[in-house]
C-alpha cells in the first residue's frame, strides 16, 4: 500500500500545437505547469515531463504514467488545446482522470494584454474536453478553480488523497483468525465480492500454525517486548508474569504472519478461538500495539471494519477500531468501547494507560486470561465511518464528523473507552446511521475526512452516505 502520505500523480498539461507559432508560448506554459506542480507538492509527488500538444505526445505520456503505476492523472489545458488530442489516450487509461480547470491570470482588468487571454483561455478547451468524455462515457472528475485559491487545492488534494487510498486498496489483503461470529449478519461478508468491488483479498490464518509460532517466540524477545510493555504502560499487580508473556508471544506470531504474508490488518472472533482450543490467549494485547503500528483490526472476525481501519490508517496515519455501545442522551454522546482493542496512540496524555486482566472471563474460554490496555481517548475532532453491504451486494462507506469529547477514564469498565458526539442531535443521527446501513462496528481517526471518503467511493463506483 501506498503509505508515504502523498499521492502519485501525473500531469498532463496541453496545449494547441498551432501556437508553437510562438515560440516563447511553450516555455511559458511549461513554466506554469511547474508552478502547478510546486502547488500540489505538500500532499502530491507530481510528475510533469512536458507540454503535450500532439496526440502522440499525450499517448507516450499517460503510457508511461500507467508504467509508473501513477494514484491519479491529472489534466491541465495550460491554454486551449483541442480534445481529440487527448481523447484516445483517456479513453484507454486505466488511471483516474481529474481535469483541473485552472489558469495562471486571477483576474481581468483593464490592463490585460492580448498576449494574457492567449496564455489563459484553457476554460473552452476544458468544455470540449468534458463534453467527449462524456459522449464517450468515460468517467472523470472536474475541479474549477485558480491554482493558488486555498479552497480549489484543498478539494484537488482530497483527490488526490482519494485516489492514493484507492489504489492502496487494490493491493490490501486482510487475515481472518477464525470465523465471523455466528449471527451477527450486518458484516457478513462475499469474499469475492469484497475482491471484486475494492480490490481488497481476505486470507485466512490458521490457528494451528499461529500457536506453534507463538510457542516458538525467542525467549530474548518476548522479554524485550514484556519490558518494553512495563515501561510503556501501568500494570494492574494481579497480572502475572505467565499472563503478560502468554499475550506477549501471541503479539509476535501475529506480527510475524502479518509480516511474511503481506497482510495489512487482521480480523479475530473470541468464540472462534476458544473453540479451535489452540491459542493459549486472546489477542486483545496484540490488536491494540498493531492498531498503534499501523495495522487494521476488526472484532468478532469483521474483515470490513479491519479494511475500514486500514483505510483510515493510510488516510490519516493513525486510526482505531470501535463500535458505539452506549447512548447518552444527557450530553448528546455516545459511549463507545469494545472487548479490549483500541489504538493506545490515541490515548489521552493526562491518564496512565492502564495493562488489566480482562474481565469478560465468563464467556471467553482460553487457558491463560488475556491482558489488554484500558484508556480514554484524547478529545479532538474526529470522523467515524462503517464500510458494509446493502442491497445486492453492493459495497457502501457511511460516514459521519464529530468530536472526541474529553471524557475521563471510568476504572469500572476496565477497557478501553470514549464518549463520541455527532455534530447533529443525538436521535436524529442514530437514526440516520441505521437507516443508511451503518454496521455495528466502525473505524475511528481524527481530523475531518468526510469529503474525502466521499471521493474515495466515487473512485471505487460504491455507495456513500454522510450522516
Amino acid at each position: 500500500m501506498n503509505t508515504t502520505g502523498k499521492a502519485k500523480v501525473g500531469l498532463l498539461g496541453l496545449m494547441l500545437e498551432l501556437y508553437d507559432a510562438w515560440p516563447d508560448l511553450k516555455p511559458s506554459m511549461a513554466e506554469f505547469a511547474r508552478e502547478v506542480v510546486d502547488t500540489l507538492s505538500p500532499f502530491a509527488e507530481v510528475e510533469f515531463p512536458g507540454v503535450c500538444n500532439t496526440r502522440e505526445q499525450v499517448e507516450r505520456t499517460v503510457a508511461a504514467f500507467e508504467a509508473n503505476n501513477k494514484d491519479l492523472l491529472i489534466v491541465v489545458l495550460l491554454t486551449y488545446a483541442p480534445s481529440h488530442i487527448a481523447l484516445p489516450a483517456l479513453l484507454r487509461t486505466r488511471l483516474p482522470i481529474l481535469i483541473f480547470n485552472t489558469q495562471q491570470l486571477y483576474a481581468v482588468g483593464p490592463d490585460t494584454r492580448s498576449i494574457d487571454t492567449t496564455r489563459n483561455h484553457g476554460m473552452h478547451g476544458v468544455q470540449d474536453l468534458a463534453n467527449v468524455l462524456l459522449r464517450a462515457g468515460r468517467s472523470f472528475y472536474l475541479v474549477t478553480g485558480h491554482y493558488k485559491d486555498t479552497r480549489t487545492i484543498e478539494e484537488v488534494r482530497q483527490w488526490c488523497d482519494a485516489a492514493r487510498i484507492a489504489n492502496s486498496l487494490s493491493h490490501m489483503r486482510i487475515g481472518l483468525l477464525g470465523y465471523a461470529m455466528e449471527g451477527m449478519g450486518d458484516f457478513g461478508l462475499d469474499e469475492t465480492a469484497f475482491l471484486a468491488q475494492m480490490g481488497i483479498e481476505v486470507k485466512h490464518i490458521s490457528m494451528k500454525e499461529l500457536a506453534a509460532r507463538a510457542s516458538a517466540a525467542p525467549e530474548e524477545t518476548v522479554a524485550a517486548l514484556m519490558s518494553e510493555d512495563r515501561t510503556r504502560f501501568q500494570f494492574a499487580p494481579e497480572i502475572t508474569p505467565a499472563e503478560h508473556a502468554a499475550s506477549v508471544r501471541l503479539e509476535w506470531a501475529l506480527r510475524q504472519t502479518l509480516r511474511e504474508r503481506g497482510l495489512h490488518g487482521f480480523a479475530s472472533h473470541f468464540l472462534a478461538i476458544s473453540e479451535e482450543g489452540q491459542l493459549e490467549t486472546l489477542p486483545f494485547l496484540a490488536a491494540s500495539k498493531l492498531l498503534a503500528d499501523g495495522y487494521g483490526f476488526g472484532g468478532e472476525g469483521d474483515v470490513t471494519s479491519a479494511a475500514a481501519v486500514c483505510m483510515m490508517q493510510a488516510l490519516a496515519g493513525q486510526a482505531n477500531f470501535t463500535e458505539m455501545f452506549t447512548m447518552d442522551f444527557a450530553h448528546n454522546a455516545i459511549l463507545m468501547m469494545h472487548m479490549g482493542e483500541c489504538n493506545w496512540r490515541m490515548a489521552r496524555q493526562d491518564s496512565p494507560i492502564y495493562a488489566l486482566r480482562s474481565t469478560l472471563g465468563d464467556i471467553m474460554h482460553v487457558p491463560i486470561a488475556p491482558v489488554l490496555l484500558a484508556f480514554s481517548l484524547a478529545p479532538g475532532d474526529v470522523t467515524l465511518v462503517s464500510l458494509t453491504t446493502t442491497v445486492e451486494g453492493k459495497l457502501k462507506l457511511v460516514a459521519t464528523e464529530g468530536q472526541v469529547l474529553d471524557f475521563p477514564y471510568i476504572p469500572d469498565l476496565a477497557r478501553p473507552h470514549f464518549k463520541f458526539a455527532p455534530n447533529r442531535d443525538l436521535g436524529s443521527f442514530l437514526t440516520r446511521f441505521s437507516q443508511e446501513g451503518g454496521s455495528h462496528h466502525q473505524a475511528l481517526a481524527y481530523g475531518q475526512w468526510a469529503a474525502t471518503l466521499e471521493k474515495i467511493a466515487r473512485l471505487l463506483g460504491i455507495s456513500y452516505a454522510y450522516v
